[in-house]
Protein backbone atom coordinates (compact mmCIF):
# COMPACT_ATOMS: atom_id res chain seq x y z
CA UNK A 1 0.00 0.00 0.00
CA UNK A 2 2.63 2.56 0.58
CA UNK A 3 4.84 1.64 -2.25
CA UNK A 4 1.85 2.85 -4.63
CA UNK A 5 1.44 5.75 -2.12
CA UNK A 6 4.73 6.58 -2.91
CA UNK A 7 4.61 5.90 -6.32
CA UNK A 8 1.36 7.62 -7.62
CA UNK A 9 3.76 10.72 -5.86
CA UNK A 10 6.26 10.29 -7.71
CA UNK A 11 4.03 10.11 -10.92
CA UNK A 12 2.65 13.13 -10.17
CA UNK A 13 6.17 15.64 -9.29
CA UNK A 14 7.44 13.93 -12.92
CA UNK A 15 3.99 15.76 -14.05
CA UNK A 16 4.53 18.81 -12.11
CA UNK A 17 8.75 18.89 -13.71
CA UNK A 18 7.55 18.13 -17.32
CA UNK A 19 4.30 20.86 -16.88
CA UNK A 20 7.39 23.55 -15.24
CA UNK A 21 9.72 22.31 -17.62
CA UNK A 22 7.14 23.25 -20.45
CA UNK A 23 6.48 26.50 -19.37
CA UNK A 24 10.30 27.59 -19.14
CA UNK A 25 11.09 26.05 -22.34
CA UNK A 26 8.29 28.93 -23.79
CA UNK A 27 9.44 31.56 -22.01
CA UNK A 28 10.06 33.62 -25.54
CA UNK A 29 7.26 32.04 -27.39
CA UNK A 30 5.35 34.79 -28.59
CA UNK A 31 1.64 34.30 -26.98
CA UNK A 32 2.14 31.30 -25.16
CA UNK A 33 0.11 30.53 -21.47
CA UNK A 34 1.84 29.10 -19.25
CA UNK A 35 0.20 26.20 -17.20
CA UNK A 36 0.37 24.46 -13.83
CA UNK A 37 -0.29 21.21 -12.80
CA UNK A 38 -3.04 20.45 -9.98
CA UNK A 39 -3.04 17.75 -7.74
CA UNK A 40 -5.80 16.32 -5.37
CA UNK A 41 -4.86 13.36 -2.84
CA UNK A 42 -6.58 10.02 -3.16
CA UNK A 43 -8.55 8.24 -0.37
CA UNK A 44 -10.55 4.81 -0.46
CA UNK A 45 -13.10 4.23 1.70
CA UNK A 46 -15.18 1.38 2.20
CA UNK A 47 -18.81 0.78 4.30
CA UNK A 48 -17.11 -0.58 7.11
CA UNK A 49 -13.81 2.13 7.23
CA UNK A 50 -13.34 4.13 9.73
CA UNK A 51 -12.92 8.39 8.35
CA UNK A 52 -10.69 9.34 11.78
CA UNK A 53 -8.31 6.24 11.13
CA UNK A 54 -8.73 6.32 7.24
CA UNK A 55 -4.86 6.97 5.50
CA UNK A 56 -4.76 8.22 2.15
CA UNK A 57 -3.59 6.62 -0.59
CA UNK A 58 -1.38 8.83 -2.59
CA UNK A 59 -1.88 12.02 -5.10
CA UNK A 60 -3.48 12.09 -8.60
CA UNK A 61 -3.05 14.97 -11.20
CA UNK A 62 -6.47 16.37 -11.81
CA UNK A 63 -5.44 18.85 -14.34
CA UNK A 64 -2.93 21.03 -16.21
CA UNK A 65 -4.92 24.40 -16.27
CA UNK A 66 -3.79 27.18 -18.41
CA UNK A 67 -2.94 30.75 -16.85
CA UNK A 68 -4.60 33.14 -19.33
CA UNK A 69 -3.22 36.40 -17.46
CA UNK A 70 -1.79 39.33 -19.93
CA UNK A 71 1.78 38.89 -20.86
CA UNK A 72 4.18 41.74 -21.42
CA UNK A 73 3.36 43.74 -24.27
CA UNK A 74 6.97 44.75 -26.43
CA UNK A 75 7.31 47.26 -29.79
CA UNK A 76 8.52 45.63 -32.73
CA UNK A 77 7.64 48.59 -35.49
CA UNK A 78 5.54 45.91 -37.66
CA UNK A 79 2.89 47.16 -38.33
CA UNK A 80 1.39 43.75 -38.91
CA UNK A 81 2.66 42.76 -35.37
CA UNK A 82 -0.24 42.81 -33.29
CA UNK A 83 -0.88 42.65 -29.45
CA UNK A 84 -4.17 42.39 -27.47
CA UNK A 85 -3.85 44.43 -24.01
CA UNK A 86 -6.92 42.82 -21.93
CA UNK A 87 -9.33 39.57 -23.02
CA UNK A 88 -10.05 38.07 -26.29
CA UNK A 89 -7.79 35.92 -28.83
CA UNK A 90 -7.58 36.19 -32.96
CA UNK A 91 -9.30 34.17 -34.80
CA UNK A 92 -7.29 32.07 -37.34
CA UNK A 93 -8.55 29.81 -39.91
CA UNK A 94 -6.27 26.79 -40.81
CA UNK A 95 -6.92 26.17 -44.64
CA UNK A 96 -7.12 21.92 -44.99
CA UNK A 97 -5.45 20.42 -48.03
CA UNK A 98 -7.61 17.28 -48.03
CA UNK A 99 -10.55 17.34 -50.36
CA UNK A 100 -13.96 17.26 -48.36
CA UNK A 101 -13.00 18.40 -44.57
CA UNK A 102 -13.88 21.44 -43.74
CA UNK A 103 -11.10 24.39 -42.45
CA UNK A 104 -10.33 24.89 -38.54
CA UNK A 105 -10.98 27.82 -36.78
CA UNK A 106 -8.17 28.06 -33.49
CA UNK A 107 -7.64 31.00 -31.30
CA UNK A 108 -4.57 32.40 -30.50
CA UNK A 109 -3.37 35.42 -28.63
CA UNK A 110 0.55 35.52 -30.79
CA UNK A 111 0.19 38.37 -33.21
CA UNK A 112 3.12 38.16 -35.06
CA UNK A 113 1.54 38.35 -38.59
CA UNK A 114 2.94 38.93 -42.20
CA UNK A 115 1.23 38.79 -46.07
CA UNK A 116 1.29 35.82 -48.13
CA UNK A 117 1.84 35.78 -52.07
CA UNK A 118 -1.43 36.43 -52.40
CA UNK A 119 -2.24 39.20 -50.30
CA UNK A 120 -3.80 36.88 -46.97
CA UNK A 121 -2.82 37.96 -43.31
CA UNK A 122 -0.89 35.29 -41.79
CA UNK A 123 1.07 33.45 -39.22
CA UNK A 124 3.71 31.94 -39.69
CA UNK A 125 2.10 28.16 -39.78
CA UNK A 126 0.40 30.17 -42.45
CA UNK A 127 -2.79 30.44 -40.61
CA UNK A 128 -5.08 33.29 -41.90
CA UNK A 129 -6.21 35.47 -39.84
CA UNK A 130 -10.53 35.95 -39.61
CA UNK A 131 -12.20 39.38 -40.13
CA UNK A 132 -15.47 41.14 -40.85
CA UNK A 133 -16.03 42.51 -44.87
CA UNK A 134 -16.11 46.50 -44.35
CA UNK A 135 -17.26 49.21 -46.86
CA UNK A 136 -14.77 51.57 -47.92
CA UNK A 137 -15.23 53.76 -45.06
CA UNK A 138 -14.24 51.28 -42.59
CA UNK A 139 -17.96 50.69 -41.84
CA UNK A 140 -18.82 47.16 -40.48
CA UNK A 141 -21.30 44.91 -42.68
CA UNK A 142 -21.67 42.23 -40.45
CA UNK A 143 -20.28 41.58 -37.14
CA UNK A 144 -21.81 37.94 -36.75
CA UNK A 145 -19.71 35.59 -36.53
CA UNK A 146 -20.40 33.22 -39.19
CA UNK A 147 -19.89 35.92 -41.51
CA UNK A 148 -15.96 36.02 -40.36
CA UNK A 149 -13.84 35.50 -43.40
CA UNK A 150 -10.42 35.24 -43.84
CA UNK A 151 -8.84 38.89 -44.12
CA UNK A 152 -7.13 39.80 -47.84
CA UNK A 153 -5.30 42.93 -49.04
CA UNK A 154 -5.20 42.91 -52.85
CA UNK A 155 -1.60 44.22 -53.77
CA UNK A 156 -2.78 46.53 -56.43
CA UNK A 157 -6.28 48.17 -56.76
CA UNK A 158 -7.88 50.21 -59.84
CA UNK A 159 -8.38 49.05 -63.39
CA UNK A 160 -5.75 49.42 -66.09
CA UNK A 161 -6.47 52.41 -68.98
CA UNK A 162 -4.30 52.27 -72.30
CA UNK A 163 -3.63 55.68 -73.35
CA UNK A 164 -5.30 57.38 -76.28
CA UNK A 165 -4.20 61.07 -75.75
CA UNK A 166 -0.76 62.43 -74.76
CA UNK A 167 -0.67 66.47 -74.11
CA UNK A 168 3.34 67.71 -74.08
CA UNK A 169 3.92 71.32 -73.09
CA UNK A 170 7.44 71.85 -75.36
CA UNK A 171 9.53 74.81 -75.15
CA UNK A 172 11.09 74.74 -78.65
CA UNK A 173 14.17 76.74 -79.69
CA UNK A 174 14.05 79.73 -81.75
CA UNK A 175 17.30 80.65 -82.67
CA UNK A 176 18.35 78.11 -85.37
CA UNK A 177 21.76 77.73 -83.89
CA UNK A 178 19.81 75.26 -81.09
CA UNK A 179 18.36 72.71 -83.36
CA UNK A 180 20.05 69.92 -82.15
CA UNK A 181 22.02 67.62 -84.13
CA UNK A 182 19.95 67.97 -87.37
CA UNK A 183 22.71 68.10 -90.55
CA UNK A 184 20.46 70.75 -92.72
CA UNK A 185 17.36 72.72 -92.15
CA UNK A 186 15.35 71.17 -94.51
CA UNK A 187 16.80 67.64 -93.93
CA UNK A 188 18.58 66.19 -96.80
CA UNK A 189 17.65 63.13 -96.45
CA UNK A 190 14.78 60.29 -94.71
CA UNK A 191 13.94 61.03 -91.48
CA UNK A 192 15.50 57.85 -89.38
CA UNK A 193 15.26 57.70 -85.44
CA UNK A 194 18.68 55.43 -85.61
CA UNK A 195 20.77 58.61 -87.10
CA UNK A 196 20.61 61.82 -85.35
CA UNK A 197 21.79 63.67 -87.75
CA UNK A 198 18.07 63.76 -89.63
CA UNK A 199 16.09 65.13 -86.70
CA UNK A 200 16.28 67.92 -84.24
CA UNK A 201 15.08 66.86 -80.84
CA UNK A 202 13.88 63.89 -79.09
CA UNK A 203 11.71 63.11 -75.67
CA UNK A 204 10.45 59.98 -74.19
CA UNK A 205 6.54 60.32 -72.96
CA UNK A 206 4.08 58.61 -70.82
CA UNK A 207 2.63 55.78 -72.56
CA UNK A 208 0.61 52.62 -71.15
CA UNK A 209 -0.66 50.01 -72.99
CA UNK A 210 -4.35 47.72 -72.10
CA UNK A 211 -2.48 46.05 -69.71
CA UNK A 212 -1.35 49.40 -67.04
CA UNK A 213 2.32 48.05 -68.37
CA UNK A 214 4.19 51.03 -69.13
CA UNK A 215 5.91 51.15 -72.92
CA UNK A 216 8.41 52.80 -74.54
CA UNK A 217 7.20 55.89 -76.63
CA UNK A 218 9.13 58.82 -78.39
CA UNK A 219 8.77 61.90 -80.19
CA UNK A 220 11.12 63.26 -82.44
CA UNK A 221 11.03 66.46 -84.16
CA UNK A 222 12.33 67.13 -87.41
CA UNK A 223 12.75 71.44 -88.18
CA UNK A 224 11.49 72.17 -91.77
CA UNK A 225 11.89 75.76 -92.16
CA UNK A 226 13.36 78.68 -90.44
CA UNK A 227 11.91 81.85 -90.23
CA UNK A 228 12.84 84.39 -93.14
CA UNK A 229 12.23 88.24 -93.88
CA UNK A 230 9.71 86.21 -96.46
CA UNK A 231 8.61 83.76 -94.22
CA UNK A 232 8.86 84.71 -90.47
CA UNK A 233 7.04 80.82 -89.92
CA UNK A 234 9.35 78.21 -88.04
CA UNK A 235 7.95 74.93 -88.82
CA UNK A 236 8.62 71.30 -87.61
CA UNK A 237 7.62 67.73 -88.85
CA UNK A 238 6.59 65.28 -86.09
CA UNK A 239 7.16 61.46 -85.90
CA UNK A 240 6.34 58.93 -83.11
CA UNK A 241 7.66 55.64 -82.25
CA UNK A 242 6.29 53.38 -79.96
CA UNK A 243 8.03 49.91 -78.40
CA UNK A 244 10.07 50.96 -81.56
CA UNK A 245 7.90 51.06 -83.99
CA UNK A 246 6.85 54.27 -86.00
CA UNK A 247 3.52 55.47 -86.03
CA UNK A 248 1.77 56.75 -89.11
CA UNK A 249 0.24 60.16 -89.01
CA UNK A 250 -3.60 59.89 -89.37
CA UNK A 251 -4.06 63.85 -89.79
CA UNK A 252 -0.72 66.16 -90.41
CA UNK A 253 2.51 65.88 -88.92
CA UNK A 254 3.06 69.38 -89.55
CA UNK A 255 3.82 72.15 -86.61
CA UNK A 256 4.14 75.53 -87.94
CA UNK A 257 4.57 78.61 -85.03
CA UNK A 258 4.27 82.13 -86.07
CA UNK A 259 7.20 85.04 -85.85
CA UNK A 260 5.20 85.53 -82.20
CA UNK A 261 6.29 82.09 -81.01
CA UNK A 262 2.86 80.63 -80.86
CA UNK A 263 1.84 77.73 -82.65
CA UNK A 264 -0.65 78.58 -85.88
CA UNK A 265 -1.20 75.21 -87.11
CA UNK A 266 -3.75 72.25 -85.62
CA UNK A 267 -2.70 71.60 -81.60
CA UNK A 268 -4.24 67.67 -81.94
CA UNK A 269 -2.04 65.36 -84.31
CA UNK A 270 -3.50 61.90 -85.25
CA UNK A 271 -1.32 58.93 -85.55
CA UNK A 272 -2.02 55.28 -86.24
CA UNK A 273 -0.16 51.93 -85.61
CA UNK A 274 -0.72 47.97 -86.25
CA UNK A 275 -3.06 47.54 -82.70
CA UNK A 276 -3.33 51.30 -81.25
CA UNK A 277 -4.36 54.80 -82.40
CA UNK A 278 -2.62 57.76 -80.74
CA UNK A 279 -3.34 61.59 -79.94
CA UNK A 280 -0.81 64.40 -79.33
CA UNK A 281 -1.92 66.98 -78.06
CA UNK A 282 0.53 70.21 -78.30
CA UNK A 283 -1.39 72.95 -77.62
CA UNK A 284 0.69 74.55 -74.97
CA UNK A 285 3.35 74.22 -77.31
CA UNK A 286 5.75 77.88 -78.56
CA UNK A 287 9.25 78.62 -79.28
CA UNK A 288 11.13 80.16 -76.76
CA UNK A 289 14.64 81.46 -76.14
CA UNK A 290 16.55 78.96 -74.76
CA UNK A 291 16.94 75.35 -75.54
CA UNK A 292 14.36 72.46 -75.99
CA UNK A 293 12.76 71.47 -73.04
CA UNK A 294 9.82 69.83 -71.94
CA UNK A 295 7.38 72.26 -69.56
CA UNK A 296 4.56 69.97 -69.10
CA UNK A 297 3.66 65.98 -69.84
CA UNK A 298 0.21 64.54 -69.27
CA UNK A 299 -1.63 61.47 -70.60
CA UNK A 300 -5.28 59.71 -69.95
CA UNK A 301 -3.82 56.04 -69.57
CA UNK A 302 -4.06 54.36 -66.21
CA UNK A 303 -1.99 52.11 -64.61
CA UNK A 304 -2.92 49.62 -61.74
CA UNK A 305 -2.06 51.17 -58.21
CA UNK A 306 0.14 48.80 -56.45
CA UNK A 307 -0.27 48.68 -52.51
CA UNK A 308 2.27 51.32 -50.59
CA UNK A 309 1.38 51.32 -46.44
CA UNK A 310 -0.97 49.26 -44.58
CA UNK A 311 -2.42 50.09 -41.10
CA UNK A 312 -4.34 48.57 -38.40
CA UNK A 313 -6.08 50.64 -36.06
CA UNK A 314 -6.69 49.99 -32.73
CA UNK A 315 -10.48 48.99 -33.42
CA UNK A 316 -9.03 46.53 -35.76
CA UNK A 317 -9.95 47.86 -39.00
CA UNK A 318 -7.45 47.52 -41.72
CA UNK A 319 -6.53 50.91 -44.09
CA UNK A 320 -4.66 50.54 -46.95
CA UNK A 321 -3.37 52.88 -49.64
CA UNK A 322 -2.32 52.57 -53.25
CA UNK A 323 -0.60 54.73 -54.98
CA UNK A 324 -1.30 58.67 -53.92
CA UNK A 325 -4.92 57.52 -53.87
CA UNK A 326 -6.87 58.06 -50.35
CA UNK A 327 -6.36 55.11 -48.25
CA UNK A 328 -9.48 52.30 -47.80
CA UNK A 329 -10.67 50.16 -45.22
CA UNK A 330 -9.80 46.39 -46.50
CA UNK A 331 -11.53 44.67 -43.55
CA UNK A 332 -11.94 44.54 -39.39
CA UNK A 333 -9.80 42.19 -37.25
CA UNK A 334 -12.45 40.50 -34.84
CA UNK A 335 -11.85 38.86 -31.54
CA UNK A 336 -12.78 35.70 -30.18
CA UNK A 337 -13.80 35.03 -26.07
CA UNK A 338 -15.20 31.91 -24.16
CA UNK A 339 -17.65 31.91 -20.83
CA UNK A 340 -14.87 29.45 -19.69
CA UNK A 341 -11.34 29.64 -21.36
CA UNK A 342 -9.57 27.65 -18.94
CA UNK A 343 -11.24 24.57 -20.57
CA UNK A 344 -9.90 25.43 -24.51
CA UNK A 345 -7.98 22.19 -25.97
CA UNK A 346 -4.44 23.30 -26.55
CA UNK A 347 -2.90 22.70 -30.10
CA UNK A 348 0.26 23.63 -30.22
CA UNK A 349 1.89 26.75 -31.72
CA UNK A 350 0.11 28.97 -28.83
CA UNK A 351 -3.01 28.38 -30.62
CA UNK A 352 -6.47 26.72 -28.60
CA UNK A 353 -9.08 24.47 -29.96
CA UNK A 354 -12.62 25.23 -28.91
CA UNK A 355 -14.37 22.62 -26.37
CA UNK A 356 -17.84 21.74 -25.11
CA UNK A 357 -16.69 23.00 -21.74
CA UNK A 358 -15.26 25.80 -22.97
CA UNK A 359 -18.68 27.53 -23.95
CA UNK A 360 -19.92 29.18 -27.41
CA UNK A 361 -17.38 31.22 -28.59
CA UNK A 362 -17.78 34.81 -28.22
CA UNK A 363 -17.32 37.68 -30.88
CA UNK A 364 -16.62 41.55 -30.69
CA UNK A 365 -15.09 44.28 -32.23
CA UNK A 366 -11.20 45.06 -30.37
CA UNK A 367 -12.42 47.71 -27.37
CA UNK A 368 -15.73 46.85 -27.49
CA UNK A 369 -17.36 45.42 -24.65
CA UNK A 370 -15.95 42.30 -23.15
CA UNK A 371 -12.60 42.40 -25.09
CA UNK A 372 -8.94 44.02 -24.72
CA UNK A 373 -7.67 46.70 -27.04
CA UNK A 374 -5.60 46.37 -30.04
CA UNK A 375 -2.06 47.76 -30.55
CA UNK A 376 -0.31 47.83 -33.84
CA UNK A 377 3.32 47.47 -34.41
CA UNK A 378 3.71 45.28 -30.79
CA UNK A 379 3.94 41.49 -29.57
CA UNK A 380 2.73 40.02 -26.44
CA UNK A 381 5.33 37.80 -24.80
CA UNK A 382 4.45 34.61 -23.24
CA UNK A 383 3.23 35.28 -19.57
CA UNK A 384 5.83 33.36 -17.51
CA UNK A 385 7.63 34.32 -14.84
CA UNK A 386 11.13 32.79 -15.32
CA UNK A 387 12.08 33.24 -11.47
CA UNK A 388 9.00 31.64 -10.50
CA UNK A 389 9.21 28.81 -12.64
CA UNK A 390 12.69 27.86 -11.45
CA UNK A 391 11.17 28.10 -7.68
CA UNK A 392 8.47 25.52 -8.78
CA UNK A 393 10.93 23.07 -10.59
CA UNK A 394 13.28 23.15 -7.07
CA UNK A 395 9.93 22.71 -5.46
CA UNK A 396 9.16 19.64 -8.08
CA UNK A 397 12.12 18.18 -7.59
CA UNK A 398 12.43 17.79 -3.69
CA UNK A 399 8.60 16.18 -3.87
CA UNK A 400 10.18 14.00 -6.56
CA UNK A 401 13.01 13.29 -4.06
CA UNK A 402 11.17 12.93 -1.09
CA UNK A 403 8.72 10.32 -2.59
CA UNK A 404 11.94 8.31 -3.98
CA UNK A 405 12.89 8.15 -0.41
CA UNK A 406 9.74 6.76 0.78
CA UNK A 407 9.42 4.41 -1.97
CA UNK A 408 13.04 3.37 -0.99
CA UNK A 409 11.65 2.83 2.77
CA UNK A 410 8.62 1.02 1.71
CA UNK A 411 11.29 -1.21 -0.20
CA UNK A 412 13.54 -1.77 3.19
CA UNK A 413 10.38 -2.38 5.17
CA UNK A 414 9.41 -5.18 2.78
CA UNK A 415 13.09 -6.70 2.64
CA UNK A 416 12.69 -6.68 6.31
CA UNK A 417 9.69 -8.85 6.32
CA UNK A 418 11.00 -11.19 3.85
CA UNK A 419 14.04 -11.96 5.91
CA UNK A 420 11.95 -12.76 8.75
CA UNK A 421 13.22 -16.36 9.88
CA UNK A 422 10.44 -18.70 12.01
Amino acid sequence: MSMNTALSGLSAAQKDIAVTSHNIANVSTTGFRGSRAEFADIFTQSPFSVARTTAGSGTQITRVAQDFSQGSVVGTGNRLDLAIEGPGFFALRTESSAPGTQNETVYSRAGAFGMSADGHIVNSAGQQLLGWPVAMNGQVLSEALPAAVPLHIPLAMGEPVATSTVALELRLPADPAMAGAQAAVPPAGEFDAADPGTWAHRTQMPVFDGNGRAIEAEVYLVRLADPTPENPQTEYAIHLMRDGVAMNASTTNRLVFGPDGQLQSPARLGFAGPDSALTLDLAASQLHGSAFAVAAARQNGQTVSQLTTLDIDSEGTVWASYGADARVARGKLLLVNFPNPGALRPMGAASFGATTDAGEPLAGSPGGTGFGRLRSGALEMANVDLTEELVTLITAQRNYQANAKAMETSSQMMQTIMNLRS
